[in-house]
């Protein structure tokens, strides 16, 4: 999620104060859901940590579960947008290693975000929760795309078109959400490393020789797209 500050001159419009409590308010949830948990967070807590009365936080969500739905769908989008810049047009194994790549961005700049937005889904497997979000349409939407990108490969000649593009991205997704919930276990976790191989396994496994592509797609990869793929692999 951007942090920019809403306008900070005097005399701020009613819209320009409501933008500026609303940023307040989600980023001392998000401080106060990584500090202390989902039960620990109060609606009221939120209030005071963001510098306002402890009723403005009740008064702008109505409840908890208002508040968890406001901060899924902020850290959600900062998500979608930081994964949409960085894959582009890219496409096959390009477009999952660009994913993986901006994850990680994620992971480091913005850590708590990260972390609240997968408590408020772990929340959600619990059916005695007062918030449950669709956890299984986000997991629908991420293999719909990953699988996308893995055809837009095949139709390229850069991936094998014996592999199932629907299972291929089910493992995928599975190996992404795998590495999160390890890392938010155990902190000190190479997670770097972790996703640098998944990259280097996606390549190894799925990308078609070189000499089994068309003509058009082996002379381009042969020229650019090896170099590219050697450079960009290495760097995370």
């Amino acid at each position: 999620m951007a942090t920019q500050t809403p306008s900070t001159k005097v005399g701020r419009t009613q819209v320009e104060r409501t933008a500026l409590s609303d940023l307040k308010l989600t980023e001392a949830a998000i401080e106060l859901m990584v500090k202390n948990g989902i039960q620990g967070t109060t609606l009221q807590a939120v209030g005071e940590t963001a510098g306002y009365s402890r009723g403005l936080a009740t008064h702008r969500f109505g409840s908890k579960a208002g508040l968890f739905a406001k901060v899924l769908h902020v850290a959600s989008a900062d998500w979608l947008n930081r994964m949409q810049e960085g894959v582009g047009k890219r496409i096959g194994c390009d477009a999952l290693c660009a994913a993986i790549d901006s994850a990680e961005e994620f992971f480091k700049q913005r850590p708590g975000e990260v972390r609240a937005m997968y408590l408020i889904w772990f929340l959600s497997i619990d059916p005695s929760a007062d918030y449950r979000a669709d956890l299984a349409k986000v997991h629908r939407a991420q293999r719909r795309d990953a699988a996308a990108w893995i055809r837009a490969g095949q139709r390229a000649g850069l991936i094998d078109a014996s592999f199932d593009p629907v299972r291929t991205a089910e493992q995928y997704v599975a190996s992404m959400s795998g590495i999160a919930y390890q890392w938010m276990a155990d902190p000190k976790l190479a997670v770097s490393e972790m996703f640098q191989q998944l990259k280097l396994d996606l390549r190894a496994r799925l990308t078609k020789p070189v000499e089994q592509r068309a003509p058009s797609t082996a002379t381009s990869a042969r020229g650019l797209g090896a170099n590219r793929t050697r450079s960009r692999v290495p760097a995370g």
